[in-house]
């Protein structure tokens, strides 16, 4: 995965930490998604705020987020930040056999869609009908992709201020892009 990363860092313009791959490599990134998924047991905005925090630890800290205690360390990096986030219930539900069969699910409608190309984005409106991304894709694509899908000719456009409050830490990239 290194090299992928590295092209990524350089299409992006992200910053990207790339000695994790010679000092302490994730050995899967299914650690990982697990964690997300257990963040969205508890809300769709934990969810956000909790894979937003597991790519900043690996990509810019070179954390290996494949291990367990860094998971648990971000989680209760967001239980400090947010006091509705529990943290107890992300280790019970880190830990649940349902969890297992929620990101189950996830990999089967990766193989249903014959999906093979990271990082891959499926868009979905209210009436399920999806549109599906693969590849690294300028901003404005992704507009587009979105309008397309709910029928809209304008976006609101993205307040820097009330983006930057939501998301804490913004890179100089992602600042680029909503101004």
């Amino acid at each position: 995965m290194g090299p992928v990363w590295m092209h990524a860092k350089q299409l992006s313009g992200m910053p990207f930490e790339q000695n994790i791959w010679m000092n302490n490599p994730p050995s899967s990134s299914y650690p990982a998604c697990i964690a997300v998924k257990s963040a969205a047991l508890q809300s769709s905005h934990f969810e956000d705020i909790y894979l937003r925090k597991l790519r900043e630890a690996v990509m810019m800290r070179g954390e290996n987020i494949s291990k367990r205690d860094v998971l648990i360390e971000l989680a209760e990096r967001l239980a400090h930040e947010d006091k509705n986030f529990s943290i107890d219930k992300f280790e019970n539900d880190l830990q649940n056999d349902e969890l297992l069969e929620i990101f189950q699910k996830d990999l089967q409608e990766v193989k249903y869609h014959n999906i093979n190309r990271f990082p891959s984005l499926v868009i979905r409106n209210v009436k399920n009908k999806a549109i599906i991304i693969s590849g690294y894709r300028p901003y404005s694509i992704l507009i587009d992709a979105i309008k397309q899908l709910i029928n809209i000719e304008e976006t609101q456009k993205i307040n820097p201020a009330d983006y930057k409050d939501y998301w804490q830490f913004l890179t100089d990239r992602e600042i680029h892009e909503v101004d």
